[in-house]
Parts: C-alpha cells; sequence; structure tokens
C-alpha cells in the first residue's frame, strides 16, 4: 500500500537504509579480517622458526640431561621437580638430596659440589694421618726389633745366672734339710716335754677352777644373805634419807581441799601428786604405811602457796596442817630421773598401762631414762647415781608362757631385771616396788569397776542432782572417786586414840 504522499519516511525505506549498513559494516570486517589473516600468517611463519629452533635446542638440552643423569646414577628416574613435594625419592632432586644428607652426614652442605668437597677435604686429612701413623708404626717396629734383640741378650743372660743360681740352690737345700732333721729332733724332744707340762698345766687348772667355782659359791651364798640381812634390817630400821617437800599450811574438810606451802617460786606446776605424812613421822617415804593420804595440785596460787584436792585419806588419821607433803617425782628447778624394768598395771586389771604411766610421769617433769619395755627391749641402758629410783614392775613367770615369742620375751626381762639390779647396787640407786613408788608420788587410778570385754573408760561423774520434780535429768555422771572408807589401805584398824584436834565449833585451829 503506497503511502500518502507528504507523509514521511516509509518503512522500506528503512529496511533499505539498515540494510546498507549492514553492507558496509559486514564489507569492513571483511576488509579487517583479510588483513589480520595476513599478518597471523606472517607471525605464524615466525613462531614455526622459532619452535623448531627450540626443538633442536631442547633436544639438545635432553640429550645433556639424560648425560647427567647418567653420571648421577640416575638414569631411570624422573627429572621433573615437583615444589609439593621436592624431596620425594622417586625423583632426580629428591633421589640426590637424601644421598647428599646420608653420605655427607655431618659434612653434608647444600650442594652436591660443596658436600664432594668437604668429603675431599676429609679424606685428605684421613689420608695424612694415615701416613704419619704409618711412619710412626714403621719407626716402632723398628725400635721393637732393637728391643727384642737386647731381651734375648738379658734373658740368656739371666739363663745362665739362674743355672747357676739353681746349683746353688740345690746345695743349700741339701744343707738346710740337714739342719732341719736335726731341729725336728729337738722339737719331737721339747713336744714331749710340752705334753707332760700340758697336762701338768691341765691337772693345775682344774684344781684352780674346783677351787674358784667354790669360792663363786661362797660369794654368791654370802651375797645372797648380805641381801637377805640388808632387807631385814632395812625392814626393822626403816631409815630414810629423803626430806619432805613442805607442809600442809590449811586444810578445808568441807572442801577436800588442802593449802601447802609451794607454789610459783618452786616451780611448781598444777596436776602434781604428794603423798602426805604426819608432823610427828620418823621420815618420809619409809614405808607405805607412814603414808596418811593423797593430794593433787590444782592450782598454783603464790610464789609459796598452791591449792590441792584430796584424793584420798585415812579416816583414821585425818591430814592436818603441819604434816609433811612428800613426792619422789619433784625438786625445784630440777628434772628427777628414774629406771623402770617389768609390766606396768597401774588398775590392777592385768593389762599393761606403760604409756599412761609415761603421761603421768611427763605431766610432773620426770625424765624415764632407763627403761625395759614389754617386749623385752633396753634401747639406752644409763642406770648411774643421778637415777633416783628403780622400779620394779611386775615379771611373769617364764613357766606360764604358752608361746615361744612369749617366754624369750620373759627371759630377757628377767636377765635385764638382774642386771639392772646389779648396776644399781653398784651405784647405790633405791630399788622400789611399782605399788610402792605410785604411793609415794600420790597416784591414785580413777579405774573402780572392770567388766569383761568392756574396754570403755569410765563416764560416770559428780554432780547433776535433780532439783525439782519432773526436772530433765542432766549429766548425772561421776568422777569414780569414792569415800575414803572404801579407798583406804587394808590395814589393822589402830587404836581409836584422839589426835588432839577439835573441831573449829569449838575453838580448833
Amino acid at each position: 500500500m503506497a503511502s500518502k504522499s507528504g507523509s514521511g519516511p516509509t518503512f522500506e525505506l528503512y529496511l533499505v537504509i539498515f540494510f546498507l549498513l549492514v553492507s558496509i559494516v559486514l564489507g569492513v570486517v571483511l576488509y579487517l579480517t583479510i588483513s589480520d589473516a595476513g599478518k597471523v600468517a606472517v607471525t605464524l611463519k615466525d613462531t614455526e622458526a622459532k619452535l623448531q629452533a627450540s626443538t633442536t635446542t631442547l633436544g639438545k638440552l635432553d640429550d645433556s640431561l639424560q648425560q647427567i643423569k647418567k653420571l648421577l646414577g640416575k638414569s631411570t628416574m624422573e627429572v621433573n621437580y615437583d615444589a609439593a613435594a621436592p624431596n620425594n625419592p622417586a625423583s632426580v632432586y629428591g633421589s640426590m638430596d637424601q644421598d647428599n644428607r646420608e653420605y655427607g652426614k655431618e659434612l653434608a652442605e647444600t650442594t652436591i659440589a660443596g658436600t664432594l668437597k668437604k668429603l675431599r677435604e676429609a679424606l685428605n686429612a684421613v689420608t695424612t694421618e694415615r701416613d704419619s701413623k704409618t711412619a710412626a708404626l714403621a719407626e716402632s717396629e723398628k725400635e721393637t726389633l732393637a728391643l727384642r734383640a737386647r731381651y734375648q741378650t738379658t734373658a740368656d743372660d739371666h739363663k745362665n745366672a739362674r743355672t747357676a743360681a739353681e746349683g746353688t740352690l740345690r746345695t743349700t737345700v741339701n744343707e738346710r734339710d740337714e739342719q732341719i732333721a736335726a731341729k725336728d729332733q729337738q722339737i719331737g724332744e721339747l713336744r714331749n716335754l710340752y705334753n707332760t707340762s700340758q697336762v701338768e698345766l691341765e691337772q693345775e687348772k682344774e684344781a684352780r677352777e674346783k677351787d674358784r667355782v667354790k669360792a663363786q659359791n661362797e660369794i654368791d651364798k654370802l651375797v645372797l644373805i648380805n641381801e637377805k640381812i640388808r632387807s631385814e634390817l632395812d625392814e626393822i630400821k626403816q631409815e630414810s634419807f629423803e626430806v619432805p617437800d613442805g607442809k600442809i599450811r590449811r586444810v578445808d574438810n568441807v572442801s577436800r581441799l588442802v593449802w601447802i606451802d609451794i607454789g610459783d617460786a618452786d616451780f611448781l606446776k598444777p596436776r602434781m601428786t604428794f603423798s602426805i605424812y604426819s608432823k610427828e613421822t620418823p621420815g618420809v617415804a619409809r614405808t607405805t604405811a607412814d603414808i596418811k593420804g593423797k593430794i593433787e595440785v590444782t592450782r598454783v596460787i603464790g610464789p609459796h602457796l598452791a591449792e590441792a584436792k584430796i584424793i584420798e585419806e585415812d579416816l583414821y588419821r585425818p591430814m592436818s596442817p603441819g604434816d609433811f607433803i612428800y613426792t619422789p617425782l619433784w625438786s625445784p628447778g630440777r628434772a628427777e630421773r628414774f629406771a623402770i624394768v617389768g609390766q606396768i598395771d597401774l588398775d590392777g586389771d592385768g593389762q599393761s598401762d606403760r604409756a599412761l604411766f609415761q603421761q603421768e610421769m611427763a605431766v610432773r617433769g620426770a625424765e624415764i631414762v632407763d627403761e625395759v619395755d614389754d617386749e623385752g627391749n633396753r634401747p639406752t641402758p644409763s642406770i648411774d647415781e643421778s637415777i633416783k629410783y628403780l622400779i620394779m614392775g611386775k615379771v611373769a613367770d617364764i613357766a606360764d608362757a604358752t608361746l615361744s615369742e612369749d617366754e624369750q620375751k620373759i627371759k630377757q626381762i628377767t636377765d635385764h631385771q638382774a642386771t639392772m639390779r646389779k648396776e644399781a647396787r653398784l651405784y647405790g640407786v633405791r630399788i622400789i616396788p611399782l605399788n610402792s613408788f605410785l604411793d609415794y608420788i600420790g597416784y591414785k587410778s580413777k579405774r573402780r569397776l572392770f567388766k569383761p570385754g568392756d574396754n570403755r573408760g569410765y563416764n560416770l561423774k559428780a554432780g547433776a542432782a535433780s532439783t525439782g520434780v519432773n526436772e530433765p535429768l542432766g549429766d548425772r555422771s561421776s568422777s569414780g572417786q569414792v569415800s575414803g572408807s572404801y579407798g583406804a589401805p587394808s590395814r589393822a584398824v589402830p587404836p581409836q586414840t584422839s589426835s588432839g584436834t577439835t573441831s573449829k565449833l569449838f575453838g580448833g585451829k
């Protein structure tokens, strides 16, 4: 359909213009392509020439590389170098690096040439040293030959001298044999004389031994008689060289307390116990029958004053002011020393109370310097004049032992006891039984009841009486201390004579 006149360009016009433009563009592109193709052909020819030259060079390099691989002994390995695994032993580089480190060891350098140089230098040094030692060895062999020749000459001289000496020795031996035969005859005569003298000496020794045994028996009998006489004399005279430690200043029978005339200035400490003696007693520590009571210090009040509680008292001989107090455990300013042997039974239950006894002694400031324990051991024998008492505990009869171990222990204890008795007599140490010692120190056992199989301690303590009806029960345990009527030592009742002291209510002081 024809366009109307004056209406502008038509579609056909635009289409013609488009095809014209496309033709121009294609013509230009074709021209450019043909021009570039010529240049590419020239470049390709140059590249082929360079590739041919590179191929020739690569062939020469490959021939050189194969010759190097043969020289290195690695002709079958790959030459490729892998930066991720440079030490791969399957490659020439990795294999050569491994050989460099393995054969070079401490001489290995970073390069094979450096390693070979170091190895060559080391080889030269070894070769020089070898040549030097070879020369020294040759010189030594020469000297050895010269010494061997001199030695042979000396050996020949010695051999000749030895032959001559053997001849002289043979002559000397023959002469010595004759002298020995003469001496043997003399020795035989002297031996016969010695045997005769020995028989006479043995007879004399037997006679003297009989006299010694007889004299020893007489001495032993005299010792026993002397011991018996001394024991009887001690019982008769009842002498004591001990002195009182102090006196009772005041007695309060209501509170069961006493006050004594020693205190802080005398180095007195609480828990010290004393035995009490009448002011008319001939002497303290004579016999336990003189003891009228026991006290235990509870409080130190002043330089020469202390408070003590009465732990045991003889009802027939009450304590009074002026009575003497005594304990062998305490001396002002120094520790008393003791020795003990035998079983220590403080409460009569048949069991050893050694640990408790040692504790009681330590609390009172005394020292046990020589002791035979329950196993029969005596670690530190030390009885001398510084020992105050040798305390004798109970020693079981060896016939009562049921086991060989117990029999051995009893035998050891018995032997130690005999030895310690002799040592005590030698140094003038007084020997007393354990029970007497406990009475002297004023010790009183807290044990009041024993039930077989019950090893618990006593829990009876004083106090806790009810003050009202339906009151909850408090602690009603007792201290375990009973009246002196039940704790007084067993003795005949003395005549009821007055002590001359009246009650405070009637003017008594």
